[in-house]
C-alpha cells in the first residue's frame, strides 16, 4: 500500500516573519544605467575577443578600454538618477 504524505513546507519556518513587500520586486538592475553599462561592456568584450583571436594587441586593448568606458558610463548614469532607486526600509 502506498501512503501519501502532505508537505506544507519546513516545520521550523515562521511565515509571519517574511517581508513579502521586500522580495516582491528584487530590482535586478533593470534601469537605463544598468542596461547601458552592460551593453557597452559586452561590445568591449566582443572587440577584445576579436583582437585576442587575431593576435592584435591594439584591438585587444581597445576592447579593454571600451569595457572600462561601459563601467564608467553606468556609474555616471546611476549618479544622475537613471539607476535603480534605493529601497526604503
Amino acid at each position: 500500500m502506498s501512503q501519501t504524505v502532505a508537505r506544507n513546507g519546513a516545520t521550523d519556518l515562521d511565515k509571519s516573519t517574511i517581508d513579502y513587500a521586500a522580495i516582491a520586486d528584487p530590482g535586478h538592475g533593470n534601469s537605463v544605467a544598468g542596461w547601458t553599462g552592460v551593453i557597452v561592456m559586452l561590445i568591449g568584450v566582443t572587440i577584445g575577443c576579436v583582437g585576442f583571436t587575431i593576435h592584435t594587441a591594439t584591438i585587444t586593448y581597445v576592447g579593454i578600454g571600451v569595457v572600462v568606458l561601459g563601467l564608467i558610463a553606468g556609474i555616471i548614469l546611476r549618479a544622475v538618477g537613471l539607476g535603480n532607486k534605493p529601497k526604503k526600509k
